[in-house]
């Protein structure tokens, strides 16, 4: 018993560590491809960057249905919706780098984020998914797509300065071929790991009777959560704030709306009410902290510190 839940942990912090590894190494590949195409930094931040850092969350999120375990997949959605704000965007913060950083774009897409994470209250206060819970769960994710699709052609709309040095430039078509590569290797890694995280997720939870939305929420989450806090410091290195806020930010909406919208569409899964309405509270609590500072122009370090807090009473309580 004690040995086979040794082994599966081995496994996860594994699978883990080459999942955050990989997410990185198609980051990188992607960032390239957009200076080689000349996306806008709106499209590129929100339409491509958001959408490959949740390229974990996804993956995860297909596996968990395919295993009868979507459980792990939607805590692992609101788990990193916790940690990309309260620890991704809170260190950002902390470092000094978000002190000035609101931009009516930026401000959009957070009023967007903070509608979505309304939406799944409907599982809760309706208590839809207690009567007719495929219904309810799937109503409420074709909502969550819906406000995807909206949010994608509106923020594609958006006009913004091409981006530019992201990446040294190198002959066109080399950068393609490698681009190419990268891209098509990092994200065969990302599905194998994210297989071997789902398992071994799902083993340990068996082995010690935890609810699989909590070690979605507060393990699993982390790991594929690394890409978004990895991509923003190395894009505030760069230079490019804007650009790590919006990922995180852009990251957080599509896994709310995307991810947990496909999960609860396909999936006949009856929400635990207690656990989900738990994690819920600490989603909106980090969307409202960052709303509040984004309005005023930016998020100041003591700002950083509340969300970072946040996270770590999510992680103790939780």
């Amino acid at each position: 018993m004690i040995e086979s839940i040794v082994i599966q942990v081995l496994i996860l912090i594994s699978s883990l560590i080459a999942l955050a590894w990989a997410s990185h190494i198609t980051i990188q590949s992607i960032e390239e491809a957009i200076e080689v195409t000349g996306l806008s930094e709106a499209s590129a931040g929100f339409v491509i960057l958001s959408v490959m850092t949740t390229l974990p969350e996804m993956t995860v999120a297909v596996f968990a249905v395919l295993q009868g375990t979507p459980g792990i997949s939607i805590g692992d959605v609101l788990g990193s919706h916790i940690f990309n704000i309260g620890i991704a965007i809170g260190v950002l913060a902390v470092i000094g780098s978000l002190k000035a950083c609101c931009t009516d774009l930026l401000v959009e897409l957070v009023d967007i984020l903070f509608l979505a994470s309304i939406i799944p209250l409907l599982l809760i206060v309706s208590r839809v998914t207690v009567v007719v819970p495929m219904l309810g769960s799937q109503l409420v994710g074709v909502v969550l797509l819906a406000i995807f699709g909206f949010s994608l052609y509106e923020m594609a709309k958006k006009k913004s300065p091409a981006l530019a040095d992201l990446v040294e430039r190198s002959p066109r078509g080399r950068i393609r071929r490698k681009t190419v590569f990268s891209i098509l290797f990092g994200a065969a890694i990302v599905v194998a790991a994210s297989r071997l995280t789902v398992y071994s997720a799902s083993e340990i939870a068996y082995s010690l009777e935890i609810l699989p939305v909590l070690l979605g929420a507060r393990i699993v989450a982390i790991g594929t959560s690394l890409p978004e806090l990895a991509f923003g410091l190395t894009a505030v290195r760069r230079g490019r704030v804007h650009l790590a806020l919006g990922d995180a930010i852009g990251a957080n909406l599509t896994t709310i709306t995307l991810v947990l919208g496909f999960v609860l569409l396909v999936s006949p899964f009856a929400v635990d009410v207690a656990a989900f309405a738990e994690i819920l509270l600490f989603v909106l609590a980090t969307n409202l902290v960052l709303w509040r500072y984004l309005v005023k122009g930016g998020v100041s370090q003591f700002g950083g510190v509340i969300l970072i807090l946040i996270y770590v009473f999510f992680q103790t309580v939780v």
